[in-house]
């Protein structure tokens, strides 16, 4: 993250989980052994950096919850965590009304899926960083972490207020 943005979002699609198994809903689908050991990586890259969280929205999906699982005993107890089913079931528009509902914080973390978390960040994004735009160019990779700066408060995110600075995968 830079000095030169007040305000961060970390935008984590969640690691690479197993299909649903028979009676299983999609919603259900844990890590597969992959996505399990790049949560963990994950929480190493988030040690390794000292990357700040100061909230985390999250799906309530069990693949998304388990991706934040290894992180969340870096942030500490006082870090908010919400949990949304938006995050899980609608599209872009739910990601920025949950960055918008994290406050006046100044770095958010937010665990999501594709497509979502794709489209979210290239409507956030109207310029970036050659490697991290070419990164997520094919699409956003299982366990990849952006970085997005902002130049104004989370509550007034809109489309095009972003810079992707970097794209962190394990």
């Amino acid at each position: 993250m830079t000095a030169s943005f007040a305000h961060h979002l970390l935008i984590l699609r969640h690691a690479h989980s197993s299909w649903a198994r028979p009676g299983e809903r999609d919603h259900q689908r844990p890590l597969d052994e992959r996505g399990a050991a790049d949560a963990d990586r994950l929480a190493e890259i988030f040690a390794d950096e000292a990357l700040r969280v100061d909230a985390v929205a999250c799906s309530t999906a069990k693949r998304a919850v388990d991706t934040l699982a290894p992180l969340l005993p870096l942030f500490g107890k006082t870090v908010p965590v919400a949990y949304a089913d938006e995050l899980y079931a609608l599209g872009a528009d739910a990601y920025f009304a949950a960055a918008k509902d994290a406050g006046d914080v100044g770095n958010l973390l937010v665990v999501g899926h594709n497509p979502m978390i794709e489209d979210f960040t290239r409507s956030l994004c109207d310029s970036g960083e050659e490697d991290a735009i070419a990164t997520i160019a094919g699409g956003f990779p299982t366990a990849a972490l952006a970085i997005v700066g902002l130049d104004r408060p989370l509550g007034e995110i809109a489309a095009r207020s972003g810079r992707l600075l970097r794209v962190v995968r394990p």
